[in-house]
């Protein structure tokens, strides 16, 4: 860091630290169906009416991206001039009482501006 910036230091004892702050933003993206399966996500319908087999985590049923919520991901990294990855991964864990979970998210937008 150069003496111009010293503003952004820190001395505390024997040590010099620089001020460094991020920030992690989390959005929503506005889509009729849910991101890992087809269901409606229409505001204020009845409990338990938009759900798939895919959301009940039944066996076997394996969920598909929702590429329309993909494209907007992308866009909005765009408009960020964020770094876009290539690749994303998630990974779906499945428990005895069939709820499940996606864990392990690898982001796929970072370094925004």
């Amino acid at each position: 860091m150069s003496k111009e910036n010293s503003e952004y230091l820190i001395e505390r004892y024997d040590n010099v630290y620089e001020v460094v702050i991020g920030l992690e933003v989390h959005a929503q993206v506005t889509s009729n169906s849910k991101l890992f399966s087809s269901s409606s996500t229409k505001f204020g319908a009845e409990p338990n009416t938009q759900v798939s087999l895919v959301d009940a985590a039944f066996p076997g049923m394996l969920p598909v991206i929702n590429e329309f919520c993909v494209k907007q991901a992308i866009k909005t990294g765009i408009g960020l001039r964020a770094q876009i990855n290539k690749r994303s991964v998630f990974d779906r864990k499945n428990y005895l009482k069939g709820v499940s979970r996606t864990r392990n998210l690898k982001l796929s937008l970072c370094n925004g501006r």
